[in-house]
């Protein structure tokens, strides 16, 4: 019997996935000293107080991105470090998709807003006055992290399971579950096809209204709040649209069973797609819920939260049909879940 090589450790990636992963967590690690010294500011009876900042917690919400931009850094170090690779696989893997939702799908227009006025330091988020070096330093960590983590987690992917990556493995896989069906109903894959044509179709409207509102559309937009659309909302909006036709493409794809397993850039845009859905809509969803009167928008109420939780819902579904479709050829390569016994011992 003839026992193919998968290539998952090669010297070349191994380096390769270190320096991104350090590059990650080290371009994050200005963000969290900021936020950390506008914390201790807070504390002190610093920080804003006028604006929206008269209805949220100035401390409260740095504190949240301080855990948020922590918890980045200890993700980038998990990425390079080999100890990393005997986590359990949640563990990175979902960190690892919101935060690439987040950052991976704003880096075109990261550049973009750093050049604007009135910058934020969260886009989407309130906004803040902000001097140039800290929307500088804020851009490049976001940027920086964004970029790591692109690179960092397909490679760590490839390393704790070659098996994804190889064709044959691949093959076998397909060919098992052609066999299963043949034996009669298969529930569970129709299941999983009606779930992917859900997502496409709930991606898909999601993608046409914010083209349409991006290219000027005003339905569904309060009247009065018309005049709040600057070119940073457009940029956003229309960014998200894109991102949720990427989303809606990629569950397209994940609901075909026949025609093979999609291409491996098809799964990497499909898992950054589906992160941003959830990682924006969730974002705004919590702001909208905790605080209403804080973040302003030119949709209707109703119409800005239906918009967030079905794009919540449909990220968080089109992972779960994601990690469905690519966990049959790490079962065909004989894997078990996920665990240390997967690491091959160094060479």
């Amino acid at each position: 019997m003839t026992t193919s090589v998968v290539p998952g450790r090669t010297p070349k990636l191994m380096v390769a996935r270190k320096v991104a992963a350090y590059f990650a967590a080290l371009t994050m690690l200005p963000y969290f000293l900021l936020k950390v010294f506008w914390v201790g500011d807070g504390l002190h009876g610093g920080g804003l107080h006028t604006g929206v900042w008269k209805t949220l917690d100035w401390v409260a919400v740095n504190a949240v991105t301080v855990a948020m931009s922590g918890t980045a850094i200890v993700l980038g170090l998990a990425l390079g470090q080999r100890w990393g690779l005997r986590l359990p696989a949640w563990s990175l893997l979902l960190p690892a998709w919101v935060g690439m939702g987040f950052l991976c799908s704003m880096l075109p227009l990261i550049p973009v807003f750093a050049v604007l006025p009135d910058a934020g330091a969260d886009p989407g988020g309130p906004k803040l006055p902000m001097a140039t070096w800290e929307v500088g330093m804020i851009s490049v960590s976001f940027a920086g992290f964004g970029l790591g983590l692109a690179v960092a987690v397909p490679l760590y992917v490839r390393e704790r399971w070659p098996a994804l990556f190889a064709r044959r493995y691949a093959g076998q896989a397909g060919r098992s579950a052609d066999t299963a069906r043949a034996g009669g109903p298969d529930h569970a894959r129709h299941l999983r096809l009606s779930l992917a044509r859900a997502a496409t179709a709930v991606c898909a409207l999601l993608a046409v209204a914010q083209a349409y509102w991006a290219f000027g559309g005003t339905l569904g937009l309060d009247p009065h709040a018309l005049a709040g659309r600057d070119l940073r909302w457009h940029l956003l909006t229309g960014s998200s649209g894109c991102w949720a036709l990427v989303a809606a493409w990629g569950a397209r794809s994940l609901g075909r069973h026949r025609g093979g397993p999609p291409s491996r850039v098809a799964l990497l845009l499909t898992w950054v797609a589906s992160g941003a859905l959830f990682a924006w809509s969730s974002w705004r969803a919590a702001f909208v819920f905790a605080v209403p009167s804080a973040y302003s928008a030119p949709e209707y109420p109703a119409v800005q939260a239906l918009g967030n939780h079905l794009g919540a819902l449909a990220g968080l579904t089109i992972l779960i049909l994601l990690l469905l479709r690519v966990i049959e050829p790490v079962r065909a390569a004989g894997h078990g879940s996920g665990g240390s016994a997967e690491v091959p011992d160094p060479a």
